[in-house]
C-alpha cells in the first residue's frame, strides 16, 4: 500500500511550525528577560547615580554647616543656668521608665504650672485642670487603692467630705518633660540644637560638654600610680550602670583591654607640655682649598679649584605642636579598631526615650579634667575616687550636687569648705577637676533625600579663642 504522502507532507509542515512557534516563544521570553534587566540594571544606576548626587549634597551640607558653627563659635557664651526650680538632671541615667515617672511626678507635686511647662517638650501641653469635689477626690484616690464604689472606706470617708469645695488634678506625662542640664538644654548639650537649612539639606548641629564626662585619657597616663587609680575610678563608674554583673564585666574587661592596646602606641601625661619636633635635614658645603696669593699661573689656579673639598652639614630644626595636641592624638587611637564603641554604646534597659548608654557618659576625645558643676552623680563619684575615700565618696558627691544647684562652683578650692578634703587630697584632685569646660564636641548631620553625612568635631574654648583639635566624618 502507497504511503499517503499528503497527509505525511501536511504533518511535517505541522511540525515545523510548532518548532517555529517553539522557538519564537523561547526568543521572546529571552528578549523579555534581557529587556527586564536591563531596564533593573538601568534603573539601579540611576538609583546609584543619584545617591551619589544626595551624598555629595549632604556631605557639602555638613562642611558649610561645620564652618559657619566653627566661625559663630568664638561669639557664643556658653554660660551655666540657674535650675534651682528644676528636676535635677545627675540621676536620670540610672532611672528606668517607672523611677523616671515617679521623679517627675514627686518634683511636680511641688513645681508651679510655670515650672512645668517651662520643661515641657515641643508642642506639649499641660491637660486641662479636671475639677473634683472633695468627696469625688477621696472617692478617686480610694479606687486607686484597691477601694470599691461599695467599700466601706467610701461608705465612711464621704459624707465628711460632702461640701462644694473643688479640688483640681493636673495630669502630666513624664514622657512630654525635658529635664533640663547645667546650660538649659539635656544634658550634656550646651545649646538647643540648631536647625539649618543649606540648598536642599536639612542640618541639625549640637555642641556637647565633654569635660562633663569621664575621660577615657585617664588610664593610659605615664603614671603606673594614676593609672591605677583610674582602674578603680572605672570599677565605680561600672557599677553604677543597671547591666547584670555578666556585662559590666564585659564592659571593664573591653575598656581595660583597649586601653592597655591604646598605651602601647601613646601616652597620656596629666598637665601636658607642649610637643618639640625636630627635624634634620643634611645639605652639601663645597669648600675650597686654601692657597696663597703668589703668580702662578691660570694652569695652576685651575688646579686649586679642582681640589676643592665637598662636607655634609646638618640643620636641626624645630617646630612646636600645643599641648592640646595629645588631645588630638588619643582622639584619633579612641576613635580606632582597637576601643569597641558597638559595646559602649549599648543601651541600657528600659530606660525608654531617653537612651542612656555608657558611651553618652564616656569622653574619647582626650579631656582631661571633669566640670564639677556640669558632671552627673556617677562621673563625679568616679573622678573623686581617684584621691578620695570610698567610705567618703556617697557623702562628698551629694554635697557638690546639692551646693552647685544653689550657686555654681568658681574654684576647686571650693571643696575644701565640704570637708574631709586635706591639702594632699586638694593637689590629687587638681589634676582631674576643673570648674568652666573647655572641651566641646560638635556634631553635623546633614540629610538630603535618602544620603546622609555625619561631621564630628571637638574644639577647646577659651574666651573666644577656638582651636580646632580633630574632625571626623561618618557616612
Amino acid at each position: 500500500m502507497k504511503p499517503n504522502l499528503k497527509t505525511t507532507r501536511i504533518q511535517t509542515i505541522h511540525s515545523r511550525h510548532g518548532f517555529v512557534l517553539l522557538v519564537t516563544v523561547i526568543v521572546l521570553v529571552v528578549l523579555a528577560s534581557l529587556a527586564t534587566g536591563l531596564s533593573v540594571h538601568l534603573s539601579m544606576a540611576k538609583r546609584r547615580q543619584q545617591y551619589r548626587i544626595e551624598y555629595q549634597r549632604s556631605r557639602y551640607g555638613a562642611d558649610s554647616a561645620m564652618k559657619y558653627i566653627l566661625t559663630e563659635l568664638p561669639n557664643k557664651k556658653i554660660v551655666l543656668k540657674d535650675r534651682r526650680e528644676h528636676p535635677d538632671f545627675s540621676d536620670l541615667f540610672i532611672m528606668n521608665q517607672s523611677e523616671f515617672a515617679e521623679f517627675i511626678a514627686t518634683w511636680s507635686e511641688t513645681a508651679t504650672n510655670e515650672q512645668i511647662e517651662a520643661v515641657l517638650k515641643e508642642g506639649a501641653s499641660l491637660s486641662e485642670p479636671v475639677p473634683l469635689s472633695t468627696g469625688d477626690m477621696v472617692s478617686r484616690l480610694s479606687s486607686l487603692f484597691g477601694g470599691g464604689q461599695g467599700s466601706d472606706a467610701n461608705q465612711m470617708d464621704a459624707e465628711p467630705y460632702d461640701s462644694d469645695e473643688q479640688l483640681y488634678m493636673v495630669e502630666l506625662d513624664p514622657n512630654d518633660v525635658v529635664v533640663p542640664g547645667p546650660y538649659g538644654p539635656p544634658w550634656p548639650n550646651v545649646v538647643e540644637p540648631i536647625n539649618l537649612e543649606i540648598g536642599p539639606c536639612k542640618v541639625t548641629i549640637t555642641i556637647e560638654d565633654e569635660n562633663a564626662k569621664m575621660p577615657l585619657s585617664w588610664f593610659v597616663t605615664s603614671s603606673k600610680g594614676a593609672n591605677k587609680r583610674a582602674e578603680n575610678a572605672l570599677k565605680t563608674f561600672c557599677e553604677w550602670m543597671s547591666w547584670d554583673q555578666e556585662q559590666l564585666q564585659q564592659l571593664e574587661e573591653e575598656i581595660q583591654n583597649s586601653m592597655d592596646r591604646i598605651y602601647e602606641k601613646k601616652m597620656f601625661k596629666l598637665n601636658p607640655k607642649p610637643i618639640i619636633l625636630k627635624t634634620v635635614k643634611k645639605r652639601t658645603v663645597k669648600t675650597p682649598a686654601r692657597s696663597t696669593r703668589t703668580s702662578r699661573t691660570r694652569r695652576t689656579q685651575s688646579r686649586t679649584r679642582r681640589t676643592a673639598r665637598t662636607r655634609e652639614v646638618r640643620e636641626t630644626k624645630t617646630k612646636e605642636r600645643p599641648a592640646v595636641a595629645h588631645a588630638t592624638d588619643f582622639a584619633k587611637l579612641f576613635h580606632s579598631s582597637m576601643l569597641d564603641r558597638e559595646l559602649l554604646a549599648r543601651p541600657l534597659p528600659d530606660t525608654g526615650e531617653r537612651l542612656e548608654s555608657p558611651l553618652k557618659y564616656l569622653s574619647l576625645w582626650g579631656a582631661q579634667r571633669v566640670n564639677i558643676n556640669t558632671a552627673p552623680r556617677h562621673v563625679l563619684e568616679a573622678t573623686f575616687s581617684l584621691a578620695v575615700d570610698s567610705f567618703d565618696l556617697p557623702e562628698l558627691t551629694q554635697k557638690v550636687i546639692e551646693q552647685r544647684q544653689e550657686k555654681p562652683f568658681k574654684k576647686i578650692d571650693e571643696l575644701k569648705e565640704l570637708g574631709r578634703i586635706d591639702t594632699d587630697t586638694m593637689k590629687k584632685l587638681q589634676n582631674y577637676l576643673t570648674t568652666t569646660s573647655t572641651f566641646f564636641r560638635i556634631r553635623v548631620t546633614s540629610r538630603s533625600g535618602n544620603a546622609g553625612t555625619s561631621a564630628v568635631a571637638t574644639v577647646v574654648k577659651e574666651g573666644k579663642k577656638v582651636q580646632q583639635l580633630a574632625i571626623l566624618y561618618e557616612q
